[in-house]
C-alpha cells in the first residue's frame, strides 16, 4: 500500500473517531413545545399565565417580577388599569397578584385600585410639608383633589408622620386641617389684638368676617387664649356663629348693675338681661345667685322679697273673708302668666283654705265664696215654687233601667232614622175638638220654615213639629250665667267686672246642681200639702177632649183608606199618629198622674222619656195598658192604637167613656172641617202654605173624607186628585206646585250664598229669578184658591 493510501486511511479513521466522540444537537418545533407545554400543565407540574394574545407564556413569580419593576418604574404608584394594559395579562390575574403582594409586604399599600409603595408616600410627605411650610396650612379635602387620594388614608399617612417628615400640627376640633406652628402663632397675636380692644360684648362672628381670620383656626386660638388667661372675658354661647364674647370689664359693670336691680326690687327681667347681653338669662341668674330661693316665671324671675309681700297680701285677705288683686302689687312689667303662676307658687300651702284663684290675678277666700252662694239661696225658693206647677221632668227621678224597660217594646227594632222620626213626633199636638183644622194649620207652618240644604225634608219637618210644641230638657234651668252675673255686680260694685263673669262661670254648675235639689223639695212638699180636689182634673173636661180628639182620628183614619198605595197610606197613618194620636195619649197620661200621682203635668210638656218615667211609677193596673198605648205610637196602623186606647179606657183602668160617632155628628164635623179650611185658605197669602190648604180642601170636596197631612206628601196628594179633577185644574196645580219648589229652593240658595258678603252678578240674577217666580206665584194663586173653594153640587147635597 502506498503511503499516500496510508495517510488518507489513517486521516478518515481519525474523522470517523472525532464523529463519533462528538455530540448531536437535537431541536424540537413550535407545535411540540406547545404540547408539551400542555401537558405539564396538565398534569399540574407547572404553573403559567397566559398573555391576553395567547403567545406567551407568564410564570406568577415572573408576574410579581414585573408588576414590581413597573412600580417602581412609575415612581412607587400605578393604577391596576394601566398594569393590565402594560403587561398583557387579564386584569384578574394583576388584581390577585397585587392583592398578594400588598398582602406580604407592608411597604406596598392598595389605594382605590392603585398600588402604592412606601417610598412614594415619603416622598408625598414631603411634598405635603413643603406645601405646608409655604402656606402655613392645608386641608386634607385640598390635598385630596389635588393628589386624587382618599381623605382617610391622607389623614392616616399625615397623622403618622406629624412631628417628622410634616412639621406641623393638626385642628383639635377639626383634624382635617393642618398648621404649622409660626402660622397659628401668627394668627393667635392677631386675635389676641383684636379682642383685647374689645370693650363691650360683641358677636365672635363679627370679628372673624372683619379680620378674615382662618374660620378653623379661629374658635380653637381664642377658646385657648381665654382658657389661659391670655384674654381677660369670656365667652357665651360656645363655638358657634351666636357666640358673645364679653369682656371682664363689662362683666364686672353687668354683674354690679343685676346685683343691684335685684337688691332694690326683688326680682329681674329676662329681656332687661338680653339688652345687656346676656343671651341665657336663667342660665346666668342660676349661676349669679346660687344661694337664694329664686322663682322663675315665665318673662321674670321673683326673689324672696316679692314673695313675702304677695304672701302677706294674700293672708290679710284670707283671714277677712274677701278678696284681693295681686297686680297693683307687682311690678307692671309682669305678663298675666307671671302673675298667674306667681300665685299658683303662692297658694300652694293654702290647699285646705278654700280660697280659689279667678281671673288668673285674684285670690277670693271661702268665705266670699260662700258669700256669693248665698245670694241665691232666696231666688232658688222663689222660682222653685214657680216651677213646681209646671215640672213633669222632677218624676223622672226614676231607675233609668225601669224606663228602659218601658220603652224598650219596638223600638230596638228601629233603624236610627226611626229613631229619630219618633223622637220628634213624641211632643203635643192639637187639642180640642175643632176638626182638625188647628192640626193642618200647624202643619203648614212647619212647612214654612223649613230650611237647610242637603237634609231630609221629613226628618226637618218632624224637628220643626217637636220644636213647636215646647220641648224641655230633663232637668230644670234656673239661671244662666249672664243673670248670675247680673246678681253678682249689683251685690259687690267694688269687684271689677271680670271677676262678676268669672265668679258667675265657676257658680253656674253647683248652683244649677242645687237648684235640682231645692225644686225637687218644693214640689213633693206642695204635691204633699195641696187639697186632693185641687189635684184632680175635671175629669168630664178631660173625657170631652179626648172624645174630640178620638173623632177627628177616626174620620181622618177614613180619609186615610181612600188611597190605594200602601206606601203613601203607611206615611199618613205615621203622621196621624205622631200628631194626634200622642196629644190623645199626653191627655189621657196628664190625667192619670193628676189623679194618682198627686201632681199637676201639662200634656204638652211630655215626650216619651217624660211618659216613660210617668209610666214606671204607676200602679200596675195602669201601667200596663198605658204602657201598650205608649208603644203603639211607635208604630204606624191606627187601628191598633185604637183598640189599645179602647182598652186603656175601661172603667176598671183609666175610666174613660169613649163616646160613638154618629152620622149627624159625624157630618157637622166634617162641614166644621170644611168651613175651617175655607175660611183658611181665602185668608192665606203664602204660596206654600196655600197650595196645601187648596189640595187638602179638594181632596175633602172630592172624596166628602177629612185628610190630616203633612206638607211633604202634597205631591202625592196632587197626584191622587187627577182622577178627580178637570185636566185645566190638575194642571194648574202642578204647574203652581212646581213653581212653589223653584221659589223655595231658589230663596234658600240665596239665603245661604249671601253670609255677609257683597252682592255680585250671579246674586243679582237669583233675586231677579225669584222675583220673577214670586209674580207668577202672586198671579196664579186666586185660580188655585178658585178650585178648591168651588163645591161640587154633589158636595153641597151630602152636607144638608
Amino acid at each position: 500500500m502506498a503511503s499516500s493510501e496510508w495517510e488518507e486511511v489513517k486521516r478518515l479513521a481519525a474523522d470517523f473517531q472525532r464523529v463519533q466522540l462528538t455530540s448531536s444537537v437535537q431541536k424540537l418545533s413550535e407545535r411540540n413545545c406547545i404540547e408539551i407545554v400542555n401537558k405539564l400543565i396538565e398534569l399540574k407540574l407547572i404553573e403559567v399565565i397566559y398573555t391576553l394574545d395567547g403567545k406567551e407564556y407568564l410564570t406568577p413569580a415572573q408576574l410579581s417580577k414585573e408588576i414590581l419593576d413597573e412600580l417602581i418604574y412609575h415612581g412607587g404608584r400605578i393604577n391596576l388599569v394601566d398594569l393590565q394594559q402594560i403587561l398583557g395579562v387579564d386584569f384578574s390575574h394583576i388584581e390577585a397578584k397585587a392583592n398578594e403582594l400588598v398582602k406580604h409586604d407592608r411597604s406596598l399599600h392598595m389605594v382605590l385600585g392603585q398600588l402604592v409603595t412606601r417610598d412614594y408616600t415619603d416622598q408625598l410627605s414631603e411634598d405635603i410639608n413643603d406645601q405646608l411650610q409655604e402656606a402655613g396650612q392645608v386641608t386634607v379635602a385640598e390635598l385630596t383633589k389635588s393628589h386624587d387620594l382618599p381623605a382617610s388614608f391622607l389623614s392616616e399617612m399625615i397623622e403618622a408622620r406629624l412631628g417628622t417628615v410634616i412639621q406641623g400640627q393638626m385642628d383639635i376640633y377639626d383634624p382635617g386641617v393642618i398648621f404649622t406652628k409660626a402660622f397659628i402663632e401668627r394668627h393667635t397675636a392677631q386675635i389676641r389684638g383684636a379682642f383685647s380692644a374689645v370693650t363691650r360684648p360683641t358677636p365672635v362672628i363679627t370679628i372673624l368676617n372683619q379680620f378674615k381670620f382662618p374660620e378653623k383656626l379661629f374658635f380653637g386660638c381664642l377658646q385657648d387664649l381665654v382658657d389661659k388667661g391670655r384674654l381677660n372675658g369670656s365667652i357665651v354661647g360656645g363655638r358657634q356663629d351666636k357666640a358673645v364674647y364679653v369682656p371682664d370689664l363689662y362683666a364686672k359693670t353687668q354683674n354690679a348693675w343685676v346685683d343691684s336691680f335685684h337688691a332694690q326690687n326683688g326680682y329681674l327681667e329676662y329681656d332687661a338681661l338680653a339688652r345687656l347681653g346676656i343671651t341665657d338669662a336663667k342660665l346666668y341668674i342660676k349661676r349669679r345667685f346660687k344661694s337664694e330661693s329664686l322663682l322663675f316665671l315665665s318673662s321674670c324671675c321673683v326673689g324672696s322679697q316679692l314673695r313675702d309681700r304677695v304672701d302677706a297680701s294674700i293672708d290679710e285677705a284670707l283671714s277677712t273673708g274677701t278678696w284681693i288683686d295681686i297686680v297693683p302689687l307687682l311690678p307692671s312689667s309682669f305678663t298675666m302668666d307671671d302673675i298667674h303662676q306667681l300665685l299658683q307658687q303662692c297658694m300652694t300651702g293654702r290647699g285646705k283654705s278654700g280660697a280659689r284663684i279667678l281671673c288668673k290675678t285674684i285670690v277670693c277666700s271661702e268665705k266670699f265664696l260662700s258669700e256669693c252662694r248665698g245670694l241665691f239661696d232666696e231666688l232658688m225658693s222663689e222660682k222653685a215654687e214657680k216651677d213646681a206647677k209646671s215640672a213633669p221632668q222632677l218624676l223622672l227621678q226614676v231607675d233609668k233601667k225601669a224606663v228602659a224597660a218601658v220603652t224598650r217594646g219596638t223600638e230596638g227594632k228601629k233603624d236610627k232614622k226611626e229613631e229619630r222620626r219618633n223622637k220628634a213626633a213624641t211632643g203635643g199636638g192639637s187639642s180640642g175638638n175643632k176638626g182638625g183644622g188647628q192640626g193642618i194649620s200647624r202643619e203648614i207652618k212647619t212647612k214654612k220654615v223649613k230650611k237647610g240644604r242637603g237634609r231630609d225634608i221629613d226628618e226637618k219637618e218632624e224637628e220643626d213639629i217637636s220644636a213647636s210644641r215646647g220641648y224641655q230638657s230633663d232637668e230644670l234651668p234656673f239661671m244662666s250665667i249672664e243673670e248670675i252675673e247680673e246678681v253678682l255686680s249689683k251685690s259687690f260694685t267694688d269687684c271689677p267686672e271680670e271677676l262678676h263673669s268669672e265668679l258667675a262661670e265657676d257658680l253656674y254648675r253647683p248652683l244649677h246642681r242645687a237648684y235640682q235639689d231645692v225644686a225637687k223639695s218644693v214640689f213633693l212638699s206642695a204635691a204633699g200639702s195641696s187639697d186632693s180636689s185641687k189635684r184632680r182634673k175635671n175629669r168630664g173636661e178631660v173625657q170631652d177632649k179626648i172624645n174630640g180628639l178620638v173623632n177627628n182620628v177616626r174620620l181622618f183614619e177614613k180619609g186615610v183608606r181612600q188611597f190605594l198605595d200602601e206606601d203613601l197610606e203607611n206615611q199618613l197613618s205615621k203622621y196621624l199618629i205622631r200628631t194626634l194620636c200622642t196629644d190623645i195619649t199626653n191627655l189621657l197620661l196628664s190625667a192619670v198622674t193628676s189623679e194618682n200621682l198627686m201632681s199637676e203635668v201639662n200634656p204638652t210638656t211630655l215626650n216619651a222619656e217624660t211618659r216613660a218615667g210617668i209610666l214606671v211609677k204607676l200602679k200596675d193596673e195602669l201601667r200596663q195598658p198605658l204602657t201598650k198605648l205608649h208603644n203603639s205610637l211607635n208604630g204606624k196602623d191606627l187601628g191598633e192604637f185604637l183598640s189599645t186606647l179602647e182598652r186603656a179606657c175601661e172603667s176598671n183602668k183609666c175610666d174613660i167613656m169613649l163616646k160613638k160617632l154618629d152620622k149627624k155628628k159625624e157630618r157637622q164635623l166634617v162641614f166644621n172641617h170644611r168651613q175651617a179650611l175655607r175660611e183658611q185658605l181665602q185668608n192665606e197669602t203664602d204660596p206654600a202654605m196655600a197650595l196645601h190648604l187648596a189640595v187638602v180642601l179638594a181632596f175633602q170636596n172630592s172624596t166628602q173624607c177629612m185628610l190630616h197631612a203633612p206638607g211633604k206628601l202634597v205631591p202625592q196628594l196632587i197626584s191622587f186628585l187627577n182622577t178627580h179633577l178637570t185636566s185645566t185644574n190638575y194642571s194648574l196645580l202642578l204647574r203652581y206646585q212646581g213653581l212653589v219648589q223653584k221659589h223655595l229652593g231658589l230663596s234658600r240658595d240665596r239665603d245661604q250664598q249671601e253670609g255677609g258678603k257683597s252682592p255680585t252678578a250671579d246674586s243679582n240674577k237669583e233675586d231677579e229669578a225669584v222675583s220673577e217666580i214670586a209674580t207668577q206665584l202672586e198671579h196664579l194663586l186666586s185660580d188655585v184658591k178658585e178650585i178648591a173653594l168651588t163645591k161640587k153640587s154633589t158636595s153641597t147635597a151630602a152636607e144638608t
